[in-house]
């Protein structure tokens, strides 16, 4: 087969012990090869970074190593540090990954790349959630009246490829192949968001530029969704998710989408909050009063 792109996966890890075993083994069953994988530690502890430094040697993966000392930076600027030195590696694609992925489908990598091989700039294989092995990524689009991107079909049961539409403005890049010259054209992740709406934000500037999301749904991946943030059913989540909205419809959407959809934000965030427990309702206002003041 032929190898010529050289894909760099830049995974960001968040004291993530748990779910790496399976990530470097769905690696090592890659028929493609010509990959190099940038692993950029967050986390609080070495533990993390120690056990992908053994797994990458047990299972052959050509690794490097980006260790923040205990630091997280976020996501966003984790992602940054690892697509830099896999351009300055001379890769031709960037992957952006998460490691609480499972493929065991040998192709994964091979059909990402026929695609790019074609002349797609933006690639994302079909994703089921795990273990129910629903939908949970099968497309996606930004809905600008009310600042969120949603996914087709989530929480259906998968269905026949050929019903499937092939391109799509938004993807999430739990599991996202970005060719090198797509950087160039709209920048780097915007660290203003740490975590959550970042790739919100990066794809929607991509699809500005007329760049959109190829989902190649013979390449499958499941994914254990939030195993390491907790996503809105944990009080940092529903912070960062509720102020990174609003930082995106600020940044982004303009009149009319702008004033709707922070209106709508603000009117659906407040009734969550007041049905919530304290804690929680806490975080919902703090997430709100940030996301209008564009408090970092």
């Amino acid at each position: 087969m032929n190898q010529h792109k050289k894909l760099g996966l830049v995974t960001v890890l968040y004291n993530s012990p748990d779910v790496l075993s399976d990530f470097f083994i769905s690696i090592s069953l890659q028929e493609y090869t010509n990959f190099h994988l940038f692993i950029v530690d967050n986390s609080s502890t070495p533990e993390s970074l120690n056990l992908c430094k053994t797994l990458s040697t047990k299972y052959s993966i050509p690794a490097s190593f980006i260790d923040n000392k205990g630091k997280n930076l976020g996501v966003a600027a984790g992602n940054n540090q690892g697509i830099e030195q896999a351009l300055i590696e001379n890769c031709d694609v960037v992957t952006l990954i998460n490691n609480d992925l499972i493929f065991l489908d040998t192709k994964v990598f091979s059909r990402i790349y026929e695609s790019l091989n074609t002349g797609e700039k933006l690639v994302s294989p079909l994703i089921l959630d795990y273990p129910a092995g629903m939908i949970w990524y099968a497309g996606g689009y930004f809905d600008e009246l009310r600042g969120v991107a949603p996914h087709i079909n989530a929480g259906n049961a998968p269905f026949s490829p050929s019903n499937y539409r092939k391109y799509y403005s938004y993807a999430p890049t739990c599991f996202l192949a970005i060719d090198k010259q797509v950087f160039d054209e709209v920048g780097l992740m915007d660290e203003d968001y740490f975590v959550y709406y970042d790739d919100t934000d990066f794809l929607y500037r991509c699809s500005s530029k007329g760049l959109y999301v190829y989902l190649n749904t013979d390449a499958v991946i499941s994914h254990k969704v939030s195993s390491s943030t907790g996503g809105d059913l944990s009080t940092f989540g529903v912070y960062y998710l509720t102020r990174n909205r609003l930082f995106f419809i600020r940044k982004n959407l303009k009149f009319p989408y702008r004033f709707v959809s922070i209106f709508y934000t603000l009117l659906s965030r407040t009734i969550k909050a007041l049905l919530s427990k304290r804690n929680f309702r806490n975080a919902f206002f703090r997430g709100m009063y940030d996301g209008l003041k564009g408090i970092k």
